[in-house]
C-alpha cells in the first residue's frame, strides 16, 4: 500500500500502466516533476495532486513538503 506515487518522467508513468495494467489510483496521491511527465500522467487518466516545477514551488521537495504539510494537518 502506498500513500503518493512521485513520477519524474514520462516513461516512469508508462512503466506503471504496462506493469500494473489495473491500478487503481483511488486515494493514492500523484506527484509529478516537469510539464511532460504531468500531461503524460493526466492522459493516462491519473489525477496528479502536485506538479512541480511551479512559480510557488520550484523544486518538487518543496512541493512535496507543502502537500504532506495540508494533507496531515
Amino acid at each position: 500500500d502506498y500513500d503518493m506515487l512521485v513520477f519524474f518522467s514520462p516513461s516512469g508513468i508508462s512503466s506503471l500502466k504496462k506493469n500494473f495494467p489495473d491500478f487503481e489510483q483511488k486515494d493514492i496521491a500523484i506527484a509529478t516533476f516537469g510539464p511532460a511527465t504531468a500531461k503524460a500522467a493526466k492522459e493516462a487518466g491519473l489525477r496528479v495532486d502536485v506538479e512541480a516545477p511551479s512559480p510557488q514551488f520550484p523544486s518538487i521537495t518543496a512541493a512535496l513538503d507543502d502537500f504532506i504539510g495540508k494533507v496531515n494537518k
